[in-house]
């Protein structure tokens, strides 16, 4: 049996957000230098290492908010305007002012530039914005939004899209959770996040979540993501907020174990077996916070 590691390269955990609109955006009402005011505001709640600018249909200048205090920020962008919309992230141009393209063009195109592909919001409007049949047809698209903040704040649909991942998962498809905020508005801040296991340069980050090195999460912070000898280990970080229920859950999204730790730090661990296909581990906070580790695929 070999199990699949993706958190084993990188020595700092780096908070980030990869779906962020400025006033360029028909639908955002901020400037960069106001959104990196707040990404970068020295609150441990907030604090940011990285974000994306990712207006719609074109790429917007970042040179005003780039190497504020080590503040990193990548030039992206939203494909499409309406259905089956995607991030491009660490790309240079744009390739789609028509919206002639494929998606499947897109996909190759950003990744020819060393990008990263998202698919974003599976359940926005209704459960079937991303059908899972559209996405099995593609291919070149590193991960999609397991939950999207803004989603959930303006009430537009599912904000969670675990059961699309888990339908990828279990036809084999290698693709990452990734939770993001969706920036528009003052009220859809810090509600989604990721926390990269990297160094702290632009190449390291986006190597590190291309490989899975990373969870993702609205609110709750993990620490100390292991596995050795077959047992996956795991804590949460966040002090003071005990009662959190820890499911790990393997193929077709079925339950593997679940465990409530009524202690704040508390570890929690699953052996693997052999026959799951993959593991991945959801943690729940009873006020409503959660937080989603990659999957550990076993071969």
């Amino acid at each position: 049996m070999k199990i699949i590691n993706p958190y084993k390269g990188g020595d700092t955990w780096l908070k980030g957000n990869l779906h962020t609109h400025t006033k360029e955006s028909v639908c955002g009402y901020f400037t960069p230098e106001e959104i990196a005011a707040v990404y970068t505001y020295k609150h441990k709640v907030m604090a940011y290492d990285f974000i994306a600018i990712t207006d719609h249909l074109k790429i917007s200048s970042i040179s005003a908010i780039e190497n504020i205090d080590g503040f990193l920020v990548f030039n992206g962008t939203e494909y499409k305007k309406d259905k089956y919309q995607t991030l491009g992230i660490n790309i240079k141009s744009y390739d789609d002012e028509d919206e002639s393209k494929s998606h499947q063009e897109i996909f190759n195109l950003v990744n020819a530039q060393g990008g990263l592909n998202i698919i974003c919001h599976p359940h926005i409007y209704n459960d079937d914005y991303w059908p899972l049949e559209k996405l099995l047809d593609l291919d070149g698209y590193a991960a999609i939004e397991i939950f999207n903040y803004n989603v959930k704040k303006n009430n537009a649909g599912r904000a969670i899209a675990t059961d699309v991942w888990d339908q990828l998962l279990s036809k084999g498809r290698r693709v990452w959770g990734i939770a993001s905020d969706d920036l528009h508005f003052s009220y859809s801040y810090g509600g989604g996040f990721i926390k990269v296991l990297a160094n702290k340069n632009k190449e390291a980050i986006i190597n590190a979540i291309k490989a899975g090195a990373f969870y993702s999460s609205s609110g709750i912070l993990l620490e100390n993501i292991e596995l050795k000898d077959n047992t996956i280990t795991l804590s949460a970080a966040t002090p003071r907020v005990p009662n959190t229920v820890f499911k790990f859950i393997g193929q077709e999204g079925k339950l593997l174990k679940k465990e409530l730790v009524q202690e704040a730090q508390a570890a929690v661990s699953y052996t693997v077996k052999g026959n799951e296909g993959y593991v991945r581990v959801e943690a729940s906070r009873e006020d409503g916070a959660q937080a989603w580790t990659q999957p550990f695929w076993i071969e």
